[in-house]
């Protein structure tokens, strides 16, 4: 008597010859991702973890890079400077989108303009704000030929300084077009019903930017923000072109530290990996939380 072969439960009418050609063909694609992500993370996460020998050595790599003075300093730099660029970003990106919703004759130069800058490398805007803004850079030439500055020297320090206004400038300059592109794409598909309606009933501009736009817009700034904090955060040419001596940021503490010939700083810079990767995680979780609560609010 012939048998007949029939699905195997749970397998939503698929059996096992049908499914197992289709996993098969992800598995370029596993394979892929494992090696790209999960086994140099894996790598990282023991590094941390062991000694200069590859021995085991517990948390003593976090306990060092914790109580070290560089580790909190570089720290606050880097979170104070991420921080600042991405604020200003979304200043930037907020007043261009409102200005590049409308229609006007060279609209289209002035989003070339805008977004020109997305496909020049860090390192190159990097070497760009060193040639304009630093003491000998062309700022300071045609300020001293104005008679602005008594000579080359006077000009302000922008670049190289402690404060990191060389690396605000070139990370606001880079990402604000990311955040200003995800801002004029709600803007555009978004319905203008609602504004003229306040607008009608005598709502100021800048009421119905705060009250109605920003609402709209909120969850596009939000994630491309993120992203804006992360690459500025974990950015490493730039700080390190445009970084002082006195005040380094996480990602040029960490090269230092990796590349050092003497392998036994090696793995604080694994420990100081993780630990970046800690703060990301963290900003992630709580936008999540927030975002969370404002849909709750508006009992969405």
């Amino acid at each position: 008597m012939a048998s007949t072969k029939r699905p195997l439960a749970g397998m939503d009418g698929f059996t096992l010859t049908k499914r197992f050609p289709l996993l098969a063909s992800f598995l370029p694609l596993i394979v892929l991702m494992a090696v790209a992500y999960v086994w140099p993370i894996a790598a990282i996460v023991r590094g941390s973890f062991s000694d200069e020998d590859g021995l085991f050595a517990g948390r003593q790599n976090y306990t060092d890079v914790l109580g070290s003075y560089y580790f909190w300093d570089s720290l606050w730099f880097s979170l104070r400077v991420s921080l600042i660029s991405t604020f200003l970003s979304i200043v930037l990106a907020a007043a261009l989108a409102m200005a590049l919703r409308e229609t006007f004759a060279g609209k289209k130069i002035a989003l070339f303009i805008s977004q020109y800058n997305l496909s020049i490398p860090r390192m190159a805007a990097a070497m760009i704000m060193v040639f304009l803004l630093s003491q000998t850079g062309l700022l300071s030439a045609v300020s001293h030929a104005l008679g602005f500055t008594e000579s080359v020297g006077g000009f302000p320090w922008l670049v190289y300084d402690a404060k990191g206004k060389g690396l605000i400038l070139v990370f606001v300059w880079k990402f604000f077009p990311y955040i200003c592109i995800s801002m004029l794409g709600v803007l555009q598909g978004a319905s203008i019903e609602y504004e003229q309606q306040a607008a009608a009933l005598g709502v100021g501009k800048w009421r119905r930017f705060f009250f109605v736009v920003l609402p709209t817009v909120a969850p596009a700034i939000a994630v491309s923000s993120i992203l804006v904090f992360a690459a500025s955060f974990g950015d490493y040419e730039a700080p390190a072109i445009l970084g002082s001596a006195q005040e380094r940021s996480l990602s040029v503490m960490l090269y230092l530290k990796y590349a050092d010939p003497d392998m036994r700083d090696r793995p604080e810079a694994f420990a100081i990996m993780v630990l970046m990767g800690l703060v990301l995680m963290a900003v992630v979780v709580a936008y999540r939380r927030a975002a969370a609560g404002g849909t709750r609010k508006r009992g969405l």
